[in-house]
């Protein structure tokens, strides 16, 4: 008499939870990995004419910022304009405060649709948190995120030599000159360093101009803190940059939009964002870089639920076959 080993119910029961937990665990650690999102948008065009001090709510409705009090800075549907002239100060641009940041403590993504007008002036946005004379990566300070253009020469980066003098950062390449550019700066974390430190890419109209790599830079949070009695980012500008009142610190530029992005963006996902051109709407940008829980997790959560469908369907299928053998 043959004897065959079998799969009861009560055995599928008691492993379907188990089943069900591993998928929860699964999305779960998705979500964290996934870490992609769009935290603020601003379309500097959709605002018409907006006078000093007033504010802007962002397109997500969740960040306002203030447009700050400075002859050299105006907002219209063209966009924000700034002017690097003598005596410019370190009020230029539209002001985001420190708490737009809070929750950047990782890999995130800034983009800056901008267009050049004229010579002079070098920064696009920044957040200086950290000694003077300071830009990303400059290996003196964890706490300062400055990107900017040197109009006709590089693009500007994070500089890693000596941090004395060192405003004008390291160039990485691409010339620029008067017209239309989409600006893009990503920082990824590298867990060797503990979280202090990752690599920034930059890319211009899509192309990748340079990469750093720091061991001393923190967070976007960090570089928005409270320091000097102000705190947060400004764009057309570098806030807390004690060499703004030199007239050299906000490049004479219109940016068109501005955009941060929670997660270390993909060449692939800058190449479709750049696509898109600027003041693509919320839809598109969101389809491009999911929230978490969208795409990603879907597609986790359907192929977890096939992978325990089947082992449900083969093992009553088992335990049908015993039954009718012993029949």
């Amino acid at each position: 008499m043959k004897t065959h080993q079998t799969t009861h119910p009560t055995s599928i029961r008691k492993v379907v939870p188990v089943a069900l937990t591993t998928m929860i665990a699964v999305l779960a650690w998705a979500t964290v990995a996934e870490g992609q999102s769009l935290g603020i948008y601003y379309n500097l065009q959709s605002y018409g004419t907006v006078s000093a001090g007033g504010l802007v709510l962002d397109a997500l409705g969740n960040t306002t910022a203030t447009l700050n009090n400075d002859p050299n800075t105006s907002l219209t549907s063209s966009g924000l304009t700034t002017v690097a002239a003598a005596g410019n100060s370190a009020t230029a641009g539209l002001a985001l405060p420190g708490s737009a940041f809070s929750g950047y403590t990782g890999s995130f993504t800034i983009q800056d649709w901008f267009t050049v007008n004229s010579g002079g002036g070098v920064t696009l946005f920044g957040a200086n948190n950290g000694p003077e004379n300071t830009w990303c990566g400059d290996g003196n300070t964890i706490s300062t995120i400055i990107g900017g253009v040197a109009f006709g020469t590089l693009v500007s980066g994070g500089y890693s030599g000596t941090p004395a003098y060192s405003r004008w950062g390291q160039t990485f390449g691409g010339s620029i000159v008067p017209g239309a550019y989409d600006y893009v700066l990503t920082y990824t974390v590298d867990p060797a360093t503990g979280g202090t430190g990752g690599t920034f890419i930059e890319y211009l109209n899509n192309s990748v101009v340079g990469s750093l790599y720091v061991t001393t830079f923190g967070s976007l949070a960090q570089a928005t803190s409270l320091y000097n009695g102000t705190s947060g980012l400004l764009v057309g500008g570098a806030l807390n940059e004690p060499w703004a009142p030199w007239g050299d610190a906000a490049a004479n530029a219109t940016t068109i939009d501005f955009l941060v992005y929670s997660g270390a963006l993909s060449a692939a996902q800058v190449s479709a964002l750049d696509a898109a051109g600027a003041g693509a709407a919320t839809s598109t940008i969101i389809a491009i870089v999911p929230e978490p829980g969208t795409m990603t997790l879907s597609a986790l959560g359907i192929g977890c639920l096939l992978v325990l469908g089947r082992w449900i369907a083969g093992a009553r299928t088992s335990s049908r076959a015993g039954n009718s053998n012993r029949a």
